[in-house]
């Protein structure tokens, strides 16, 4: 009996265990393990060194038991000047910023190092070199900087294949600064693209850029329901709610590039199903298009039938 009431005792050590984890969201990205320093006193401070030189966002993780309003980050991409005690956003060879998260607002999450609190603030960091340190020399010898012992480096360099924004990049334009993402798992591995009343709407675009009016012009006219466009349009993923059902051309996109007809080493990175998915581009009253993710080929089906679903997002 005393045996059993142990485990149940450690059960339920694990589920609360998981519930905290599942309350703050990971952000994409490597997590690197922090290298103490020291600990206590004006000179503590907690080390996370670049994994790989690249464009990095930082992420910090403040700890359920952080109660500094002011804990002091340094980031220096390119190292620090040994005989510097100086963090200089200015210095050309060896540049620093300074960046201060108020742990009361985050207790237990994560939170993305800004400047100016700029959302896309990044830095070039230098295998090796570069790094971010946490210190307490800012703080009164009364106050005490309780650090999370891990730290996140998301790479956002856009690339094909590459993990960016919630998806998996599959579409860049000219600039290489916007594209499109599609999400990491199939929404359904079988829905119709609608189940009632036929009718035409107007959701004929079949090029790139086309997707979100279509989904937009398949919610206006169905409304509530159960069907591949509203499954697209409800989905959220972190912090990104924009997603919809990919065009025709899309969905082609997404085949060749990061799909079964993508060339090695991107062939399927999407882990993509070898079934058909639906587009958003309407083929007729009672029609739609899809496309066959095994050999490639695209057709026109009745919308009442049940294919996979995938979901894209623009940035």
């Amino acid at each position: 009996m005393k045996l059993m009431f142990k485990q149940l005792a450690i059960t339920l050590v694990l589920v609360m265990m998981s519930l905290n984890v599942a309350q703050a969201l990971a952000p994409v990205g490597k997590q690197v393990a922090a290298v103490v320093v020291l600990q206590g006193g004006s000179d503590s401070a907690v080390k996370w060194s670049a994994p790989s030189t690249t464009t990095y966002k930082v992420y910090v993780r403040v700890p359920k038991t952080g109660m500094v309003t002011n804990a002091l980050y340094r980031v220096y991409p390119k190292g620090k000047n040994a005989g510097s005690a100086e963090c200089v956003s200015t210095d050309v060879e060896y540049p620093c910023d300074e960046v201060t998260v108020d742990q009361t607002l985050y207790p237990n999450m994560w939170v993305q190092l800004k400047l100016n609190n700029d959302a896309e603030t990044r830095w070039d960091f230098v295998k090796g070199k570069g790094y971010v340190t946490a210190v307490a020399g800012s703080l009164s010898a009364t106050e005490i900087l309780k650090l999370s012992p891990v730290a996140r480096f998301e790479n956002t360099v856009r690339a094909i294949g590459k993990n960016y924004q919630g998806g998996i990049i599959f579409y860049l334009d000219g600039t290489g600064e916007h594209g499109l993402i599609a999400a990491p798992t199939d929404q359904s591995s079988g829905i119709q693209w609608y189940n009632d009343a036929y009718v035409t709407i107007g959701a004929t675009g079949t090029a790139i850029g086309t997707g979100m009016d279509n989904t937009n012009k398949i919610i206006d006219a169905y409304g509530e329901g159960n069907y591949a466009a509203k499954l697209c349009a409800d989905l959220v993923i972190g912090a990104y709610s924009d997603w919809y059902l990919p065009s025709k051309d899309e969905l082609n996109l997404m085949f060749h590039n990061i799909g079964q007809g993508a060339v090695a080493p991107l062939t399927n990175v999407g882990r993509f199903a070898g079934d058909f998915y639906w587009s958003s581009s309407e083929y007729a009253t009672n029609s739609a298009w899809n496309q066959n993710f095994s050999a490639g080929y695209q057709n026109h089906p009745n919308e009442f039938k049940s294919f996979h679903v995938r979901a894209v997002r623009a940035f």
